[in-house]
């Protein structure tokens, strides 16, 4: 990819711009996470017997500050993603070196936050814990060990099977021997593990977007750069990282007509989070060529899930876990809360047939049952679709059918669609703008929802605090800031590659 001089010199000095200014926006948010963050409880934790930390987190005014100070470095990481929209309307705007410099910036001070936006960093070495243990997280839930409260991970998981595949789990098991249960080595090594996915999003979200004839640094900007997904991944420490990069190698392998490294890409990506299984029959649609017949998909299929079996067996085999992933898949109902929907219509449903004296476990368990079997089905008639000449947006549709019919959705399931629909066929400005709405709407509502408040504060005093500071700062960048709004007043989506086709 050549850079074009003229445009590299007009956008030198705003590229080094919103690079600091994206940098200090993660310095206040790593800043205010020493406040509001996920704090380690652990006896072995040094900082919870930190002076220096601990009165962030008791006195009024430090949650305070650390509620301010957050919320305004949301708002200027989100206004420093938006303002680089322009640098990314083509594909030889910039250089991808510059953008990866750029996304660079933005996530170095993450490094160094308190879990932020979630706590489940936690919960992956609770069941770490649990594997070096010689307990099957798939069979029990991390509540099985004594001291797992003191952990820090939610509760929603103390009787719930791991939704995790066997190659992050014997991960988890590895980083809590070497953390030797200190929380802070080990939130810091899951988040190098985390960076390491966010890299490889970078790289294979490039590759796949030139594959399929889109821009790839817009493709980047949409998937990699957004404040969501950063927040998310390096600052929560999250694995969906790992998972995304995996599908999107897969993809890749696949146009390349390489069918074993493809489906050996996948099982990594379903030995992370098994869900992403469903991808396997859209790989294949892929791999297919130009023969769309019925008996065709077939011989496909099962060629793509032989390798994808052998691998998973051989993955199982090492781990020591085989395939108790796949029972795990479908108990996730034990978790549901009402944020999902159908864990809203479980909920309720249930609780409707025990005031009636009926069985609520049972009740939700079938409501449940019968939105997985439904979505199933979704998938089905998605991979035998007549048109499959873009089945990386099928793959889209069916995942975005799996996690919007789950009993239990978390905010960053969205980046998943959000990652899949950006790269696999180009969107409208409108739809791009919709994108830049959710992600910051879903990141308003993730800062309230996972503030961490000690009980001896008024709790719901400070998410009303933080939600009005949050929404205020947010409204008024999208209403009254000029350069924001003069991105957003355009009228152009993003540009694919001259020359290539919008292709499968």
């Amino acid at each position: 990819m050549s850079v074009d001089v003229r445009n590299y010199e007009r956008h030198a000095t705003p590229l080094r711009n919103l690079g600091w200014q994206g940098f200090a926006a993660s310095a206040m948010i790593t800043v205010a996470s020493w406040g509001i963050g996920w704090f380690p409880r652990s006896q072995l934790s040094p900082l919870a017997r930190s002076g220096f930390f601990i009165e962030f987190r008791t006195e009024v005014w430090g949650v305070i500050s650390c509620i301010i100070l957050m919320a305004l470095g949301l708002a200027w990481l989100t206004r420093a993603w938006i303002l680089a929209r322009p640098l990314v309307e083509t594909a030889d705007t910039i250089h991808s070196k510059q953008l990866g410099r750029l996304i660079a910036m933005w996530s170095a001070p993450l490094m160094f936050s308190f879990p932020i936006l979630s706590r489940d960093v936690y919960s992956y070495l609770a069941q770490g814990r649990m594997l070096h243990a010689d307990k099957s997280p798939y069979h029990e839930g991390i509540s099985a060990l004594p001291g797992w409260f003191d952990g820090g991970p939610d509760g929603l998981w103390a009787q719930s099977p791991s939704p995790y595949g066997p190659f992050f789990l014997v991960l988890s098991r590895i980083i809590y021997f070497v953390s030797n249960g200190v929380p802070e080595i080990g939130v810091g090594l899951l988040r190098v593990v985390a960076l390491l996915g966010v890299i490889g999003c970078f790289h294979f979200t490039a590759k796949l977007a030139q594959k399929m004839g889109q821009n790839p640094n817009w493709s980047n900007w949409a998937v990699v750069g957004n404040p969501l997904f950063l927040l998310t991944m390096i600052g929560g420490a999250h694995n969906d990282a790992l998972m995304i990069a995996g599908v999107f190698s897969a993809f890749a392998l696949a146009y390349d007509r390489r069918a074993i490294a493809s489906t050996f890409a996948l099982a990594i990506a379903v030995s992370v989070k098994p869900i992403v299984l469903l991808v396997l029959p859209f790989i294949g649609l892929v791999l297919l060529g130009r023969d769309h017949r019925l008996r065709a998909r077939c011989v496909i299929w099962l060629k793509v899930f032989c390798y994808c079996l052998a691998w998973l067996t051989v993955i199982g085999a090492v781990t020591n876990l085989w395939f108790g992933w796949l029972p795990a898949m479908f108990t996730s109902g034990d978790a549901a809360f009402p944020y999902a929907p159908v864990g809203l219509i479980g909920w309720s449903l249930g609780n409707l047939v025990g005031f009636l004296g009926g069985p609520v476990a049972l009740t939700q368990s079938i409501v449940v049952t019968l939105f997985q079997v439904f979505s199933l089905l979704i998938v089905a008639k998605l991979a035998l679709a007549k048109n499959i000449s873009r089945p990386v947006r099928l793959a889209a549709w069916a995942l975005s059918a799996v996690v919007l019919l789950a009993p239990i959705i978390q905010p960053w399931y969205i980046l998943w669609m959000i990652a899949l629909f950006a790269i696999s066929h180009r969107v409208s400005w409108s739809s791009e703008k919709l994108m830049i709405y959710l992600s910051s709407l879903i990141l308003l509502v993730v800062f309230v929802d996972q503030l961490s408040i000690e009980q001896w504060h008024i709790v719901w005093l400070m998410r009303v605090l933080a939600a009005v500071v949050a929404v205020g700062l947010i409204a008024g960048l999208f209403r009254f800031d000029p350069k924001t709004r003069t991105v957003l007043s355009g009228n152009t989506g993003p540009a694919t590659i001259p020359g290539s086709p919008s292709g499968r």
